[in-house]
C-alpha cells in the first residue's frame, strides 16, 4: 500500500492555517499575562489550547512535507520552520511572563497543579527543539536565556507550593 501524496496547494493551505493559529496565540498570550495578575488561569489555558492546536497542525504539515508530490519543498519547509520558530519563541516568552507574574503572588489559583505539570513538559520540549539541527542558532541566545529563566521561575513557584506536585496519588 503506497502512502498518500500531497500537493503544494494542500500544504500551503495548512501553512495558512498555521499562520492564523500563530496570530491568535499571540493575542491570547498577551491576554494571559494580563489575567495572571488577577489570579486567573483561564486566559493562559486558552493560550495553551491554541498552542496545542498549532502543534497538531505542525504534525500534519510535517507529514505532508514528507509526502509531497512535488520534490520542490524548500520554500514550503522554510515557511513552516519560520512559523514553528515564531511559535516556539512566543511560547517561551509567554510562559516566562506568566510565571513571573505568578511568582509574585503568595497564593496560587485553583488549577495551578495541572498547569505546572503541563508547563514542565512544555518547557522541556521547547528546550529539546531548540537543540535540533534545524533550529540551532535561529532563535538566538536571548531566547535560550528566556527559556532558562522561565524554567527557574517555574521551579521557584513550585518550591513555594510543593504540595502542588504530589505525585503519590
Amino acid at each position: 500500500m503506497s502512502k498518500r501524496q500531497y500537493t503544494r496547494a494542500e500544504v500551503k493551505e495548512l501553512l495558512g492555517a498555521l499562520e492564523r493559529q500563530c496570530r491568535e496565540a499571540s493575542k491570547l498570550a498577551q491576554l494571559a499575562e494580563h489575567e495572571a495578575s488577577k489570579h486567573s488561569f483561564g486566559a493562559y489555558r486558552d493560550f495553551r489550547d491554541k498552542v496545542g492546536e498549532f502543534q497538531a497542525l505542525v504534525i500534519l504539515i510535517e507529514q505532508r512535507l514528507r509526502n509531497l508530490v512535488d520534490n520542490r519543498s524548500d520554500d514550503l519547509r522554510d515557511q513552516f520552520e519560520r512559523l514553528d520558530t515564531v511559535m516556539l519563541a512566543l511560547l517561551v516568552r509567554a510562559s516566562m511572563r506568566f510565571f513571573f507574574v505568578l511568582s509574585a503572588n503568595p497564593i496560587l489559583p485553583m488549577g495551578a497543579r495541572e498547569i505546572f505539570v503541563a508547563e514542565l513538559r512544555s518547557l522541556h520540549d521547547a528546550n529539546e527543539k531548540l537543540h535540533r539541527p534545524g533550529y540551532i542558532g535561529k532563535l538566538g541566545p536571548e531566547l535560550e536565556r528566556e527559556l532558562e529563566t522561565a524554567s527557574l521561575i517555574l521551579e521557584e513557584i513550585i518550591d513555594k507550593a510543593p504540595s502542588l506536585l504530589n505525585f503519590r496519588g
